[in-house]
């Protein structure tokens, strides 16, 4: 194959030293090319510029290789990725290989992330508005955020995970049993950082896909108290809302610190008590609490029901059940602990996995953006810097 020459502009243009061969791997396999090699006598330096133009880098990967090993690392493991990409191809490749090149799409992924969210803090820059928004704007749009655990670097540590995503109504056949709105396709975001970071990241990766465009923004998520912290600081618009089956747990937890284990006394109260919390949220809720007639309960009893009413009180504002069901909006917050299963749990969790946390992160922008459906921004970002 010939490659036709370009010239480098430069205050002194380096000198064409003639045709260079070489070779490059693509999907096809190996192609030798030949193509200029130009020399710089003031950094003494080589280069062809038609390789930078094409996207390749030392290893002569054609970006779509690469994309396509992103794109298989992200579902498989990369000793099985190694192996599926070898029967379909017919090509031998280490599975050192395959990593270093899902590393690099990764970390140039996470790189664009950072610097988008550095000009939009830093300099007031607006990103461009991703073709996701168009689905987005005049509609309800839903943020949902939580945390999981990864081990990395010998240790466990927090991932936060958030899914961007409209709601979009039941279909036909659900409609009378489930009348309100359903996830529709989504966004992801997920990496391990403190809060503050994360923050900021996540107001980075929702602008773009039209969480100001919106007609309501709604953000669900547990009880951590960072998830609200944010919220209030990123998206102070936006409607809140507690997790029911998050706060049901409390409900349960009231259960058992009052009643025996084996009581079914405990059970019919609990059971009681959550469809009270979701037929009449706060007030509903504290109305069946005070059945427990605490001058009768023991102080350690007494000491349980306060700490999880007071839980309660924190969150009365985004206990609005019986409203929000009447709305139709969603009330859990299922789509987000999916992903922590699909983008965290199924590719960094495995057995005998062991992650360093550079090789973790790169993974995890590698998975969002496959399974949001980036081939564009996958694409990119797999042709050399």
């Amino acid at each position: 194959m010939w490659a036709p020459r370009w010239p480098v502009p430069a205050t002194t243009p380096p000198a064409l030293r003639g045709i260079a061969a070489g070779w490059l791997r693509g999907i096809a396999g190996a192609v030798q090319v030949s193509r200029a090699y130009y020399h710089c006598s003031h950094c003494h330096t080589g280069q062809c510029p038609w390789d930078h133009t094409q996207g390749l880098d030392r290893d002569a990967f054609t970006p779509t290789l690469k994309a396509e090993w992103a794109y298989l690392s992200s579902h498989l493991v990369y000793r099985e990725a190694q192996a599926v990409w070898a029967r379909l191809t017919g090509q031998s490749l280490c599975v050192s290989q395959v990593e270093a090149g899902v590393r690099q799409v990764g970390t140039r992924l996470r790189a664009a992330e950072t610097a988008r969210c550095t000009r939009l803090f830093a300099d007031g820059a607006l990103p461009p508005a991703d073709p996701f928004a168009a689905t987005v704007v005049g509609q309800r749009a839903y943020l949902c955020v939580d945390g999981t655990s990864a081990y990395t670097d010998g240790s466990s540590h927090e991932v936060k995970v958030a899914v961007f995503f409209r709601g979009e109504p039941p279909v036909p056949r659900r409609a009378a049993t489930a009348p309100g709105d359903t996830a529709g396709p989504g966004r992801y975001l997920a990496l391990e950082a403190e809060a503050a970071d994360f923050g900021k990241r996540l107001y980075s990766f929702a602008l773009p896909l039209g969480c100001e465009r919106a007609r309501e923004l709604v953000i669900l998520g547990d009880g951590a108290p960072w998830i609200w912290n944010l919220a209030d600081q990123h998206f102070s618009d936006a409607r809140q809302i507690l997790d029911f089956y998050h706060a049901a747990e409390h409900v349960w937890r009231m259960a058992r610190a009052v009643f025996a284990e084996d009581d079914p006394a405990g059970d019919r109260w609990a059971h009681t008590c959550t469809e009270a919390l979701r037929t009449g949220g706060w007030h509903g809720l504290r109305r069946c609490v005070r059945t427990l007639r605490p001058h009768r309960r023991t102080a350690a009893q007494r000491r349980a029901v306060g700490a999880e009413l007071a839980y309660f009180r924190r969150h009365r504002g985004r206990l609005d059940y019986p409203r929000y069901r009447e709305e139709g909006l969603l009330i859990g917050s299922g789509p987000v602990e999916a992903a922590c299963k699909s983008v965290v749990g199924q590719r960094l969790k495995g057995t005998g996995m062991r992650w360093c946390r550079a090789g973790a992160d790169a993974m995890l922008a590698v998975r969002t953006a496959v399974l949001g459906h980036e081939e564009t921004q996958l694409a990119w970002a797999a042709r050399a810097a």
